[in-house]
């Protein structure tokens, strides 16, 4: 089994420009000029890289089970699950290519479930599929459970020659055909009861309950399709109705500074302030653990620009911990998009998530600076009670909103309508968007005459 370490590099750049150097494709009108043959290039690459996927998580898997693995050293086991989350997130960054990095998207499909054990899951009869239709050179077939992204449907397709596109079931066997064939029956509500009576009485209780559970499949397959194709609907992971909402507003990336950062870290810690209101700090010394570097950046930052956690520990409690987020915890927020495709050295990459980066790379929003940049555009950062805060904790986590302290974000414009949550704030903290253009999108959409005041937006 190849140690992931050494290849991770060469698969990013795979990753990146997954067509290669080829004088074909070496600008858009040349890729236009022979989309044909840019598109099998790039399926090559991606179908290449998805089966070395399955092959290698199929084998991790089979080492961790068999043996217990109270068992195994520790270490190790920490590599191996740790080599199969970097395989899922290379199929994301797949996926992420394969909807054109649309976020709104991949939001809509994430559901963060547990991700099933592969072996667990029919490899058979899905690679027999995904070896069937990947033989279409213009078509390509992702395996939605080997992702970490993707908890709709069992296949993600892209096709260019006519077969399937979008997110689907792959449903087999006879009871599923009968299913298939229930769900197709025309006529009155008498008819259709009439068909699942006879279905219960001839297949019995176990069958009614796959019925059941691919009824409930498809109801919430069709919800997050309306939301992906019209723009709107109900979130049925959310509980609430959803508007994606367009701005002009553009999204600025702070990953050229980032590089920059972690490159002048080699000879001793390093902390900086990015887009005014995002704090980073890099230290490399591996004889500290993760909780010595943590105190080491905050004393840093008291020294740098005591302000900001005077103002942290006034407004959410003298008690609220100071807790950086690590860069690498990109690798557990499925929602967004993999640190592969993000403008960072591949072998940076690589050192932060299972390199000598690790634990190394921590990131802080100021909130107050925030609050002062979105009143520079016209609006306010306010903040809910702690009892609203707190009655957060009784909802189902996706229905959540962020909170610090037992408080809530909102940005709120000066006729009282507002958005909730701050939920983007994920993407400033693991897509390398700065704040202050994410703010500016909050408060364009707040300033707009079609505003509509949802549940929730994106």
């Amino acid at each position: 089994m190849p140690h992931i370490q050494d290849e991770l590099p060469t698969i990013i750049r795979l990753l990146r420009k997954p067509a290669g150097d080829d004088p074909r494709f070496a600008s858009l009108e040349a890729i236009e000029a022979n989309r044909k043959e840019f598109a099998e290039a790039v399926h090559s690459t991606w179908k290449h890289l998805h089966n070395r996927s399955l092959d290698e998580i199929l084998a991790i898997e089979k080492v961790l089970s068999s043996a217990p693995r109270e068992k195994l050293p520790g270490g190790f086991v920490w590599y191996l699950e740790r080599s199969i989350a970097l395989w899922r997130r290379i199929n994301d960054a797949i996926v992420w290519s394969l909807v054109r990095e649309q976020d709104h998207v991949i939001r809509r499909v994430c559901h963060r479930k547990d991700r099933p054990r592969l072996t667990d899951a029919n490899p058979t009869a899905i690679r027999k599929f995904l070896d069937n239709f990947n033989s279409d050179a213009q078509s390509i077939a992702i395996w939605s459970d080997a992702t970490s992204c993707v908890d709709l449907g069992d296949l993600v397709c892209r096709s260019f020659s006519g077969e399937l596109n979008g997110f689907f079931e792959a449903k087999a066997g006879a009871m599923n055909d009968r299913i298939f064939e229930l769900m197709e029956v025309k006529g009155s509500s008498a008819d259709v009861m009439g068909a699942i009576t006879d279905f219960a009485d001839k297949y019995g209780p176990k069958a009614v309950k796959q019925l059941e559970r691919v009824v409930k499949q498809r109801r919430r397959y069709n919800q997050v399709m309306d939301i992906i194709e019209k723009d709107r609907g109900f979130d049925p992971r959310q509980d609430a109705e959803v508007i994606v909402q367009d701005t002009m507003t553009p999204l600025k990336r702070y990953d050229l500074e980032l590089q920059a950062i972690i490159d002048g870290s080699r000879d001793g810690p390093v902390l900086r302030c990015v887009d005014r209101c995002l704090w980073v700090y890099v230290e490399r010394d591996e004889s500290k653990d993760p909780a010595e570097k943590v105190k080491s950046f905050e004393r840093k930052l008291v020294d740098a620009s005591p302000v900001t956690l005077q103002w942290f520990k006034e407004q959410f409690g003298a008690n609220e911990p100071f807790e950086p987020v690590l860069l690498e915890d990109n690798l557990i927020c499925p929602e967004a998009i993999p640190l592969f495709l993000r403008q960072l050295e591949p072998e940076t990459v690589r050192d932060v998530l299972i390199g000598d980066l690790l634990f190394s790379v921590f990131l802080f929003v100021d909130w107050r600076e925030l609050g002062r940049a979105i009143e520079e555009l016209g609006a306010e950062l306010v903040w809910s009670t702690n009892k609203e805060g707190r009655s957060q904790r009784s909802k189902p986590m996706a229905q959540r909103r962020l909170s610090l302290g037992d408080r809530i974000p909102r940005v709120q414009w000066q006729d009282k309508r507002y958005l909730e949550g701050f939920s983007k704030i994920y993407r400033v903290l693991f897509e390398g968007i700065t704040p202050t253009s994410i703010a500016a999108q909050y408060v364009e959409v707040l300033k707009s005459d079609r505003f509509v005041s949802p549940a929730s937006s994106d």
